[in-house]
């Protein structure tokens, strides 16, 4: 994909951030590829001017090769945390389990094995907070989707658990609710093993810069894909792991 047209698509989905969606990128300048993609996922933080806080990883199955996708540092909040009306359009919830990098991992022609990717990591309960640039992004490509962060809003993230390494992930269980009413939970269990989703992430880094000691890493929804509203308040209860609370303040 020719550099001019990397940068077309970036100027296009930065303008829609603060402007009007995206049907979709214009042929010109539509990705191709996932390598595609990340270069424009890398010319947006460039065109914001932005830094990159976190990352999300993801993949269609269990089997399917995985991908990622920058989170901006603006958008990583603690919890309980809120977001304003200007700062998302969308307004979905994928409760997740997240780690932190507890050190750095440079890109390197070997693959990283599990003990290397964990080494001092931390694990947070987590909620990404979904949002798009275009209009209908689940009617669209991958490819185009992952050129827009993977439809990223945010992140807001509890405390770290105690000696994470102890448990067993797999037998976590998670509930949503929106202004005190169900509105979600983990009966279907996560898509794929969190920390076969982190280690995929590192070595996926490899072929691009590198991940940075602090980086969080968000490793697919065990709830689904809801969507709330303004005047709303989230909390994910995560059970021994802890839970996380956003509010969306209504319209000023």
């Amino acid at each position: 994909m020719l550099s001019d047209h990397v940068e077309e698509a970036a100027r296009l989905l930065c303008a829609a951030r603060h402007g009007s969606p995206l049907h979709e990128l214009p042929q010109s300048c539509r990705p191709q590829s996932d390598v595609d993609a990340y270069h424009i996922q890398d010319a947006v933080i460039r065109q914001l001017a932005e830094t990159i806080g976190g990352w999300k990883i993801g993949a269609a199955s269990a089997i399917s090769a995985a991908f990622c996708a920058p989170i901006c540092m603006s958008m990583i909040r603690p919890s309980p945390a809120s977001f304003g009306h200007t700062e998302l359009r969308l307004i979905g919830i994928e409760a997740e389990i997240a780690f932190r990098l507890g050190c750095d991992l440079p890109a390197r022609s070997s693959s990283y094995d599990r003990a290397e990717v964990t080494a001092g990591a931390s694990l947070h309960p987590a909620i990404e907070v979904v949002d798009s640039r275009y209009a209908d992004f689940r009617s669209l490509d991958r490819t185009s989707i992952l050129a827009d962060n993977f439809a990223n809003g945010g992140l807001v993230y509890g405390a770290a658990v105690p000696d994470w390494q102890k448990l067993d992930l797999g037998q976590t269980r998670i509930t949503v609710t929106e202004d005190g009413e169900p509105f979600a939970d983990s009966a279907a269990g996560a898509a794929r093993d969190p920390i076969a989703a982190f280690v995929d992430f590192a070595n996926l880094m490899n072929g691009r810069c590198g991940a940075q000691a602090g980086t969080f890493v968000t490793t697919g929804s065990w709830t689904g894909m809801v969507f709330t509203k303004r005047s709303t308040r989230i909390v994910a209860d995560f059970g021994p792991l802890g839970r996380v609370e956003i509010s969306f303040p209504a319209d000023e």
